[in-house]
């Protein structure tokens, strides 16, 4: 199984050495997770680059700028907003990296965007369900999040699926997926479907069912009955009006 945990926040415009700062700040909010979320280095570009660690930081910077050239040169006509960025993962070698699930965590200010994906989650840890729920719960306490969703990718029956494809509610909306966070208050009542609720902020941390195996309709449909209940309360922004 591999999970896909992103929030959204508002787009911002930011040079290298704020993406530094802001990827610092949104790492202590992961620390207390798992001890394997302590330590974080930049992705290399390419095989033969290294694993820059976050705490170097004028070689984070250095690299982050050598990236957004990159960007600019091979899309000369995008409009210029600043950096593009960094992805960061919790190894510093390619070894560790596949030990460690394939970890990243995607930091895109101009996108509006931080995402955190790990892949063989429950071969790695023992406890799957907790760690993304208190991954969550760190990623979603900054003040800047207004949603956050899981999804799920996994092998069923010899075909990959995707939740947000394959088994989510609807095509113009957000989906929640595996849990996730609104900006808002939620009464148990108006969401009785849901595993649990949990405030924090002002808005709700949602776990739509302890465990989402896309092989189990029971469990698949528990999260659409969710998400149905969302909508209806105007909590699953609409993404795509053309397809409604």
């Amino acid at each position: 199984m591999k999970i896909c945990l992103s929030c959204t926040i508002p787009t911002v415009r930011m040079d290298a050495r704020e993406v530094h700062r802001q990827a610092t700040s949104w790492i202590s909010l992961l620390l207390p997770a798992h001890e394997e979320f302590q330590n974080w280095w930049v992705v290399p570009d390419g095989p033969k680059d290294p694993f820059v660690p976050l705490g170097d930081a004028e070689t984070v910077i250095s690299s982050i700028q050598s990236s957004d050239r990159a960007f600019y040169r091979e899309f000369p006509d995008a409009e210029s907003d600043g950096s593009t960025g960094v992805l960061l993962t919790n190894a510093g070698s390619e070894k560790q990296w596949r030990e460690r699930g394939k970890v990243f965590l995607s930091i895109k200010p101009t996108l509006g965007r931080v995402t955190l994906e790990i892949s063989r989650l429950e071969e790695i840890y023992a406890s799957p369900g907790a760690l993304v729920w208190s991954l969550l719960k760190g990623l979603s306490s900054d003040a800047r999040v207004t949603f956050a969703n899981t999804n799920v990718m996994q092998n069923v029956a010899g075909e990959l699926l995707l939740y947000s494809y394959s088994r989510a509610v609807y095509k113009h909306r957000e989906f929640l997926g595996w849990m996730g966070y609104v900006d808002s208050p939620i009464l148990p009542g108006q969401l009785p479907d849901s595993a649990i609720l949990e405030s924090q902020r002002g808005g709700t941390l949602i776990l739509a069912t302890e465990l989402l195996d896309l092989a189990d309709p029971r469990m698949v449909e528990q999260v659409n009955r969710v998400e149905m209940s969302l909508a209806e309360l105007g909590l699953l922004p609409v993404i795509d009006p053309t397809a409604m």
